[in-house]
C-alpha cells in the first residue's frame, strides 16, 4: 500500500499528516459535518457546534494525529484523528484495556461532497495499515449506541463490538498478526 494515497470510488486522495497551517480547513470541514449530523437527527458533535471541541484537534494537529485525505487540487475531502495513546475519554471507556498499545480513531471526518464512495472505509483502513507498519496491535473507536448507521457500519468494516458504555459502543480490530 501506498501509504501517501488512497482510492475511493475510482477517486484518488492524497494522504498526508495535517500542520498548524491547516487548521482552518480542518475546522470549516469539522463545523460542516457537525451541521450536517445535526440535520440528519443526531446529536453527535453538538459540542462542536458550541464552540467546544472534547477532542481538542489542534493539539492532535501539534502532534501529528490528525489525517487529511485530499483531492490532487488540495481540496479537503476527509480528516481524522488517529490517537496514538488514549485520551481520558478512551481511558474512561475501555477501562482496563487501555492499556494495550492501540490506535483511537476520532472525528471521522467525509466532506457531503465524497459521501457514498465508501470513503471513510478507505480512510479507516489507512489507519489499520498504519498500525500495521508501526506494529501497533488495536485500532478502536466508539459511537453513540443510538447510531445505528454508525455501529452497522463498523461491524461490516470488520470491527468486533468490544462492549459499551456510557451510551457509546466500543469496536476493535486487530491491526497486527500475532
Amino acid at each position: 500500500m501506498n501509504q501517501n494515497k488512497i482510492t475511493a470510488g475510482g477517486l484518488e486522495f492524497l494522504v498526508r499528516f495535517a500542520l498548524p497551517h491547516d487548521r482552518p480547513k480542518i475546522m470549516d470541514l469539522m463545523m460542516d459535518t457537525a451541521r450536517w449530523l445535526k440535520e440528519s437527527g443526531s446529536t453527535q458533535w453538538g459540542d462542536i457546534l458550541h464552540g467546544f471541541d472534547v477532542h481538542n484537534i489542534e493539539q492532535r494537529i501539534e502532534l501529528g494525529e490528525v489525517a487529511l485525505f485530499e483531492t490532487a487540487a488540495d481540496e479537503l475531502a476527509g480528516a481524522m484523528i488517529i490517537r496514538k495513546t488514549p485520551s481520558d475519554w478512551d481511558a474512561d471507556l475501555w477501562g482496563d484495556l487501555a492499556s494495550d498499545k492501540a490506535y483511537y480513531l476520532h472525528r471521522i471526518m467525509v466532506a457531503r461532497k465524497f459521501s457514498g464512495i465508501s470513503f471513510s472505509k478507505e480512510m479507516i483502513y489507512f489507519a489499520e495499515k498504519l498500525a500495521e507498519e508501526q506494529s501497533v496491535p488495536f485500532v478502536r473507536l466508539d459511537c453513540i449506541e443510538t447510531n445505528d448507521t454508525l455501529n452497522q457500519m463498523y461491524l461490516r468494516y470488520g470491527f468486533a463490538f468490544s462492549g459499551k458504555k456510557n451510551g457509546f459502543n466500543l469496536y476493535q480490530k486487530r491491526a497486527v498478526r500475532l
